[in-house]
């Protein structure tokens, strides 16, 4: 599960208190959840419903809505952390609870069915993003990556990366963190991280390649000159292995499936089978230039075994191990 979020518009929250002023009743906020116009997301707060969210990314958006929601009711003074800031930062993350909503405050914490109240200092890394307090990207990045497992660290610090943290704001999180409270995976996740991971399935990609001994480290975000049509144009590939005199022998691509959404990279508006064949002409066009070329998907992450067997049979192919 990758999360990243949808747009969403705060005008659309709907509050109980300015319903019944405007002359609706609880009578008519029931019958608008009941009849599945609205839903209710907080004590007090509605989100109406919205054609074309769907899935996950309708979860997302009303993750987002939620979290905003709690913010805007709550009378503590508190700040808006963890997944959750991350969250409304526009941070990918790797199987993100969506049921709770983070805060941290420098008072006392506690946690409910719908909420997490972390106690700890601030020390002034608080921000506001879209109207609402949140905690810092290094701050979050690093507060949620220990909350979690190693493959959950390294995909957030990958992205916080990625979206601008520096390896230095990452040491000085940690320096003040205290001691012994999960820091352990921070500790192990920073070393393993890198930037130039443009997705969640590209980190947890490089961790799967990381933990076999055969699997040579790839570069990242290689740039390729291709020939399409006649017009030479430059594209990235997410890996690259050369070999010694520094030959590119083998790109490997992580397929995930935002690439063949309406919304991708080849362009907004094109369906789903003309990014296909586009696709297609770029890894024609890549393979014309000399290296080899290997896929995987998402489900194959899940399966180091069988992601481990795809990439030796490639460096094997393309003449990189023995």
């Amino acid at each position: 599960m990758i999360c990243r979020m949808a747009d969403f518009d705060a005008d659309d929250l709907v509050f109980r208190a300015d319903t019944l002023s405007s002359g609706r009743t609880d009578g008519d906020l029931r019958r608008d959840v009941r009849d599945g116009v609205a839903q209710r997301i907080w004590r007090g707060v509605y989100l109406p419903a919205r054609d074309g969210a769907h899935g996950y990314e309708a979860q997302l958006e009303k993750y987002r809505a939620t979290i905003r929601a709690a913010a805007l009711s709550g009378g503590d003074m508190r700040v808006i952390s963890h997944a959750s800031a991350l969250a409304v930062q526009r941070i990918p993350m790797l199987r993100p609870d969506l049921s709770k909503v983070h805060f941290t405050a420098e008072g006392s914490g506690k946690t409910t069915k719908r909420a997490v109240i972390h106690q700890a200092t601030l020390d002034g890394d608080v921000i506001e993003v879209d109207g609402l307090s949140v905690t810092t990207l290094p701050r979050s990045t690093c507060d949620h990556a220990r909350m979690g497992t190693l493959e959950q660290a390294v995909c957030v610090l990958d992205a916080g990366m990625h979206a601008g943290v520096t390896e230095d704001q990452l040491a000085q999180q940690m320096a003040r963190m205290r001691r012994g409270h999960r820091i352990a995976i921070l500790r192990a996740a920073i070393p393993l991280a890198d930037g130039l991971a443009e997705s969640v399935g590209e980190s947890l990609s490089r961790l799967v390649m990381v933990r076999h001994p055969l699997i040579p480290a790839p570069d990242l975000q290689v740039q390729i000159t291709i020939d399409v049509g006649g017009q030479r144009r430059q594209v990235r590939a997410d890996f690259g292995w050369r070999d010694q005199e520094g030959v590119l022998r083998l790109i490997g691509e992580f397929d995930g499936r935002f690439k063949y959404h309406r919304a991708n990279p080849f362009g907004r508006d094109r369906l789903p089978e003309d990014v296909i064949y586009a696709e297609k002409l770029r890894e024609d066009a890549i393979r014309d230039t000399g290296p080899h070329v290997v896929r995987w998907t998402w489900s194959d992450t899940q399966r180091p075994k069988v992601l481990h067997a795809k990439l030796i049979g490639a460096l094997e192919v393309a003449g990189l191990i023995r």
